[in-house]
This record gives structure tokens, C-alpha cells and sequence, in this order.
């Protein structure tokens, strides 16, 4: 070992030039071109792999000065080694930045001929262009880092209530925009994820709601009593179901309507408010008239009226002695009761009287046998 900077370096050329005599070669301008690895797309490729994760949080200093020096920093080794191949490492000044190599690079390589070689190449050139250009990029964003620190934005969130955004360069507030326009993005993205699942969360409560309901009528149907006389006037005209007109707002607008109508507010109101009064709770008139259109709406609409009006019908009954269906048979006013009312009782009372039939035995012992078929 000479004990020479370049000493690494300078042996291989050594090596070379005695083989050059032996028959051997030494590599040529256009063949350790041809070695370069390192492309710009290869780098901006790595580069955007390791990425930081920017937030509103995010300072502004280090988001414009994310990747301005990834070339600079560079070290001299990493170049020859990428560009050059192995054999034209250095031993010493190997660690320097190619940032601080461009500025003086006679100060880490003295033979001319091998420095002429490596500035000449293309990749050198590129890297040069790049670095002159990154510092001069680099001059302007920290100019206007210390702009924006006189004006108190510190942060990206800051930025994004900053008035005065356009009075930066175009290569600074263009890529703080493009960033808050990338975040925002990404955050109503999030949020329509959010309301979507908040959305099929709801559907979901909705019909079980709804589903709870539904086998519950169908229990109390299974386990209620066939009509007899004694029969109570509400199950005879309800028969035991689960009234629709109890059904909240929200849940038929949710799983009939596709969500359109709800609002906050209505969470507590039932069908029969709704449809005795629909504009008090639906303020969008397209929205409403769009709905009444719908058969699902007409088909609701007319089941709860019916139970309203069959509600009337037991409350005038019952206000005139009339809970059971022997008192329905014995009653003088069914002329005053709606159609559809009498004709559901009159129904239930005609069951009652042809399925129970009396048969009086003419026999010896004078049996009278009331079979009540069931």
C-alpha cells in the first residue's frame, strides 16, 4: 500500500494496465457506461416505496424538504460502485457526500484521466444536473420555509388556512397543495368508508328490528286462541298482529326507501304521524313527491290508514259496550261502522257460528252434545 488517497482506485488501474500487456483489455468509455443501474426512475421507484406518511400535523419544513437531498447525500462510493462497478471503489474519501464531490472533485481524485472518465459519462452529467438543480430547488423552498415561519404557518393544517398562499412559488405552494389535496382526499375517502359502514350498520339494526317484529306477530298469531264469542273486538280486527303504523319513520325510510328522507330529528317519529302529515317531516318536496310515486309507499300508506281507521272503529265500540264478538252479534248499530270494519267482524262472527254446531240427541237419555270443531 502507497499510502496514496486514491490508492484503491489507482492499484486497479495498475492491475489493469498489466493485464493490457498480457493480452487483456481495459475497460473502455462506453463499457462502464453501459454498467449504470442507478436510472432516475430506479431512484424516484425506491423513493416513493419509503415515503413518509404526511398528516395535517406534518410541518411544513419537512414536507418541502422531503427527497430535495437524497442525490446530495449520496456518498462518492455508492456512485463508482452503482455507476463504475466495484473495482473502481476508493479506499479513502470513499464516505464523502457526491454533494460536496461535485463542488471540488480534484480535492477527492487527482488522477485526471480516471476523473475525466467518470465526469464525462452520462450518469455524472445527469447526477450534476441534478444536484445544481436540487440546490437551487432547494434555496427556494428554504426561502420560503422562513417565509411562512414570519407568518406563523408552521403546519400543514396551518397552510391550509393560510390566506396568502399565493404569494409562494409555484415549486413550494404546489407542493404543499398537492399534498393537502392528497390528504383530503384520503380523509373524505375515509369518511364516505365511515358513513357507508355507519350506513350498513343501521340497515342492519333496522331489519332485525323489523325481522324481531315480524316473528313476533307470527308467535303471537300461532298461539292465539280461534275466534269464539268471547273473542275481544282489537284481536278479532288486528288479529294479533304487530300494528305497522308503530314502525319508525326512519326504519321504513332506511329499508323501503334507500336512506332518502331521513333526518336526525324524525328518529322517534311513527308511520301515523308520518302519513297523517308528510311534508312536517319531509321538507324536500322532490324528495317526497319522488316517493309517492313508489309502490312500497302507496302499499304502507294504505296499511297504516287501515289501522288508524280500525283503531276508531274499537274505540267507538268499546264506547258503546261492544268488546266481544257476542256483543258485536247483539249489536243494533253495525250500519254505523266503516265497511271495512263490519265486514272484517262479520267475517269473524260467521266462523265463530258455523264452527260450532249443536246437536240434540233425540235419544233416551235427552244428550245434548255441542261439538265445537277446531
Amino acid at each position: 500500500m502507497s499510502g496514496r488517497p486514491e490508492e484503491g482506485l489507482y492499484g486497479n488501474l495498475e492491475s489493469q494496465s498489466s493485464n493490457v500487456s498480457q493480452g487483456g483489455r481495459r475497460r473502455t468509455r462506453s463499457e462502464f457506461e453501459g454498467d449504470t443501474d442507478y436510472s432516475s426512475t430506479t431512484r424516484r421507484r425506491l423513493e416513493g416505496i419509503y415515503r413518509p406518511q404526511w398528516t395535517m400535523s406534518s410541518t411544513v419544513e419537512d414536507i418541502l424538504l422531503e427527497g430535495s437531498t437524497n442525490r446530495t447525500e449520496m456518498k462518492l462510493n455508492d456512485f463508482l460502485r452503482s455507476n463504475l462497478g466495484e473495482e473502481w471503489v476508493v479506499e479513502r474519501n470513499g464516505n464523502v457526500t457526491m454533494g460536496m464531490f461535485v463542488l471540488r472533485p480534484t480535492m477527492f481524485i487527482n488522477d485526471s484521466e480516471i476523473l475525466g472518465l467518470i465526469t464525462a459519462s452520462p450518469s455524472y452529467q445527469e447526477l450534476e444536473r441534478e444536484l445544481k438543480r436540487e440546490q437551487e430547488e432547494r434555496k427556494i423552498l428554504l426561502e420560503a420555509i422562513y417565509k411562512l415561519r414570519r407568518e406563523g404557518v408552521y403546519f400543514l393544517w396551518q397552510w391550509r388556512e393560510y390566506e396568502g398562499r399565493d404569494t409562494l412559488t409555484p415549486l413550494a405552494s404546489g407542493k404543499l397543495n398537492g399534498l393537502l389535496a392528497e390528504i383530503q382526499k384520503e380523509e373524505r375517502r375515509e369518511a364516505d368508508e365511515r358513513a357507508k359502514r355507519e350506513e350498513e350498520k343501521l340497515i342492519r339494526e333496522a331489519e332485525a328490528r323489523v325481522r324481531q317484529e315480524a316473528e313476533e306477530r307470527v308467535r303471537r298469531r300461532e298461539a292465539e286462541m280461534k275466534f269464539t264469542m268471547s273473542t275481544n273486538i282489537e284481536d278479532v280486527l288486528f288479529q294479533g298482529g304487530v300494528r305497522v303504523k308503530d314502525i319508525k319513520l326512519n326504519d321504513f325510510l332506511l329499508l323501503e326507501m334507500e336512506g332518502k328522507g331521513i333526518v336526525d330529528t324524525n328518529r322517534s317519529v311513527l308511520l301515523e304521524e308520518f302519513f297523517n302529515e308528510p311534508t312536517e317531516y319531509i321538507h324536500d318536496a322532490r324528495v317526497l313527491n319522488g316517493m309517492k310515486t313508489t309502490v312500497r309507499y302507496l302499499k304502507m300508506g294504505r296499511a297504516v290508514m287501515k289501522e288508524v281507521d280500525m283503531e276508531k272503529v274499537a274505540r267507538m265500540l268499546h264506547e258503546k259496550g261492544v268488546v266481544s264478538l257476542e256483543q258485536w252479534r247483539n249489536y243494533e248499530g253495525k250500519d254505523t261502522v266503516s265497511p271495512l270494519a263490519k265486514g272484517t267482524l262479520d267475517a269473524a262472527l260467521s266462523r265463530v257460528q258455523t264452527s260450532t254446531s249443536v246437536v240434540k240427541s233425540n235419544g233416551a237419555g235427552g244428550i245434548v252434545r255441542v261439538c265445537v270443531q277446531c
